[in-house]
């Protein structure tokens, strides 16, 4: 949509205080000479409806999220959802790509960065995949009968060579 038929769905959609809210500050913009825009109507309905204190806590949220335990996608849906805090970083893409890396797990930053994503899109897109080509390499790489590092030998204890045939207290005796 145009940004004048999403003001005007938007508005449409206000009940209560909120319609009432908005029929007095369009009314005084107009008064002002201030035309009436869906940024105007963005900028009033955060001032009014959202405290400054919600928004500097958003803003501190976004500088300190990080990966930690969540997924890619989990991740990248709380980074985009907080995007909106932070205005300074929604219109320039190198550093919303910048900081989505920056968060990334080290093992993930590597690989994506080595990719060379040209946009948060793709800086998003290539993590998810390695995170995925990681999980699946992981889960072929333990096969059964593994423990550790080292291969299980059925009838064998791990503290037990494999190459002697003979049982653990004969070979201590030689």
């Amino acid at each position: 949509y145009d940004d004048e038929r999403r003001l005007s769905l938007t508005t449409f959609q206000l009940r209560r205080s909120a319609e009432r809210w908005w029929r007095g500050a369009s009314r005084t913009l107009e008064e002002i000479g201030v035309g009436i825009s869906w940024s105007c109507f963005c900028t009033a309905f955060r001032q009014e409806y959202v405290p400054e204190s919600f928004v500097n806590a958003r803003e501190r949220e976004f500088d300190n999220l990080v990966q930690g335990l969540m997924s890619v996608g989990e991740y990248a849906r709380r980074f985009s959802s907080l995007l909106a805090y932070v205005p300074h970083v929604v219109g320039r893409e190198n550093a919303k790509r910048n900081k989505f890396m920056e968060g990334l797990n080290e093992d993930l930053y590597s690989f994506v960065l080595a990719g060379s994503p040209a946009s948060y899109a793709e800086a998003v897109e290539r993590a998810i995949n390695i995170e995925e080509g990681l999980q699946n390499r992981r889960s072929r790489v333990r096969p059964h009968g593994v423990q550790g590092s080292r291969p299980v030998v059925s009838g064998v204890q791990p503290s037990q060579s494999v190459q002697s045939s003979q049982p653990p207290q004969q070979q201590v005796a030689q």
